[in-house]
């Protein structure tokens, strides 16, 4: 098993990044939300990086020894971050990291997405847009707040100069909706990676209850799929 002094001399360090607490949407099992009006936790403060609090964290030398740098927010987007765009393009300058971010992709331009891909373009990085159905109704019901057709659109637009793929949280409300919403993916963008990760965020409760617009709803677990716990992903040739 290889320590971090072995993966820092190597120049592998594979680091995982929370740059922003600010997140779009409200989905009902995150962290960030509150289940019972889909609005942010009181406890959690709103806060973010900015550019020089990067560079400071991560100057150039720091950066010769990291191999990949993944934005995956548990308590919020990294494409919230005011600053996102600027920070990836100070790593693909000042270093040769390989970046992945993971975001639900419903925010900002088309166009701020298209530039971002041509910074950071097919061969340092990868993009990958939470979709969870294959309609709008179908999506929401996890991804509140976020809107489907925006997501569809800013994909294409980022995979004009850069490599996109799709995560898909698997419940009961969609399981039978998987091959849909790759098809849909690929006719837009052409084959792609697709990750289907059933979910495991209130694995201890068959049926967990939040509330929209002051009515009682509910999300289950996939009896087709299981739990992540049982399983940690699908992918389409699972289906």
């Amino acid at each position: 098993m290889k320590t971090y002094s072995d993966l820092y001399k190597n120049k592998k360090i594979n680091a995982w990044l929370d740059i922003t607490t600010n997140c779009n949407a409200a989905c009902p099992q995150c962290h960030r939300t509150d289940p019972k009006t889909l609005k942010k936790v009181n406890w959690l403060p709103l806060i973010q990086w900015s550019l020089e609090e990067f560079k400071t964290a991560f100057p150039p030398k720091t950066l010769e020894h990291i191999d990949r740098l993944n934005f995956c927010g548990s308590l919020g987007d990294p494409m919230m971050c005011k600053d996102i765009f600027e920070i990836c393009e100070y790593i693909i300058k000042e270093s040769k990291c390989y970046i992945i971010i993971n975001t639900n992709g419903s925010m900002r331009t088309e166009f701020w997405w298209q530039h971002l891909s041509y910074i950071i373009g097919y061969d340092r990085g990868h993009m990958i847009f939470d979709i969870d159905g294959s309609t709008q109704e179908m999506h929401e019901f996890y991804r509140q707040k976020t809107n489907l057709n925006k997501i569809i659109k800013n994909m294409k637009a980022y995979s004009l100069y850069g490599h996109a793929g799709v995560f898909t949280v698997v419940f009961k409300h969609n399981e039978n909706h998987l091959k849909e919403i790759h098809k849909m993916v690929d006719d837009v963008i052409g084959d792609h990676y697709h990750l289907f990760v059933p979910s495991d965020r209130a694995h201890h409760i068959e049926k967990f209850e939040f509330y929209k617009n002051g009515k009682a709803q509910f999300l289950e677990h996939s009896p087709k799929y299981g739990l992540s716990a049982q399983r940690t992903h699908l992918e389409i040739g699972d289906l």
